[in-house]
């Protein structure tokens, strides 16, 4: 099993739909392609972002297939195969092995209460069918259950990091302190600077794509010993959050994206509405705005 490197850069990549509301797999390998050529490091497929519960099996598999083929080898691919059932699970981890992922993540099977025993065994048959790694993906706000340090899935060798998307930057550190050999990948942007000092070294999420220059700024400077720069880019990245989650963080990032890059991307998923005709001026606003903090952030890297 290759362990690969989680240290990075990844997207939370969108889902692209037609006007019909089916699945845009040529727009979906188009985008992955221009994440590339932003510089983008890695792509998530599937997750929060990339309304992954909302799609069918089918659904998921056809927008990974397309991912995979856009990124085209050149950033790896990490596909979200979480679902409640285990059988399905196993049927996307599969696939996604299949058609390139170097890795699959999950969030822990929601709804039913299950017992700890019940969602360590359906981590486990997961990683039994496939040869490439899990990283767990935290989200205790959408599921119901947080990781902690005393974790016994944390001990698996084909575990080998954490989607940490949760505030306690005391629990992060504690699971770093705890599980040295773990990569651990924050998936908070607003949370990108706190959870380096707490132990993280990558980064997944929603606006990366769009603001990918401030977050390679944020990373740069905190390494180089500048924490002043390092927070000023974070409180501009902070800022652009701020309007997204105001309108509706899932279709409004999506919107900003699709006039990012040019490509139809579609609305959200229903129940997700549509974003708000009186919102788009706030939105056309935010794309200039985080527009002109990449220019910054990449000028403040090439002074030092």
């Amino acid at each position: 099993m290759v362990t690969p490197d989680l240290g990075l850069l990844f997207s939370a990549i969108a889902t692209p739909v037609t006007p019909a509301g089916e699945l845009d797999e040529v727009a979906a390998r188009d985008l992955a392609d221009r994440h590339v050529d932003v510089g983008v490091e890695g792509l998530y497929c599937g997750g929060s972002s990339g309304e992954g519960l909302l799609l069918g099996v089918d659904e998921r598999q056809r927008l990974l297939a397309a991912v995979a083929e856009g990124a085209a080898g050149r950033i790896p691919v990490v596909a979200h195969v979480g679902t409640l059932s285990t059988r399905d699970s196993i049927a996307l981890a599969r696939h996604a092995e299949d058609v390139g992922a170097v890795a699959v993540s999950m969030i822990p099977p929601i709804y039913y209460k299950f017992s700890p025993a019940e969602v360590a065994a359906h981590y486990r048959a997961v990683m039994d069918a496939v040869g490439i790694p899990m990283i767990i993906y935290n989200i205790p706000q959408f599921t119901g259950q947080d990781l902690d340090a005393g974790n016994e899935l944390l001990a698996d060798e084909r575990v080998v990091g954490v989607k940490y998307t949760a505030h306690s930057m005391y629990q992060l550190e504690r699971i770093a302190r705890h599980h040295p050999r773990l990569q651990l990948v924050n998936g908070f942007d607003e949370a990108f600077l706190p959870s380096l000092a707490a132990g993280a070294t990558g980064s997944i999420g929603t606006t990366i794509s769009m603001q990918v220059d401030a977050f390679k700024a944020v990373r740069a400077h905190f390494r180089a010993g500048r924490p002043d720069e390092a927070r000023r880019f974070q409180e501009r990245i902070n800022d652009a959050i701020e309007t997204l989650v105001e309108v509706g963080v899932f279709p409004a990032a999506k919107w900003v994206e699709a006039e990012l890059s040019g490509l139809p991307l579609g609305p959200c998923r229903a129940p997700f509405q549509p974003v708000p005709e009186e919102a788009t001026g706030r939105l056309r606003e935010l794309v200039a705005t985080v527009t002109a903090t990449n220019a910054e952030a990449r000028e403040s890297l090439r002074d030092r």
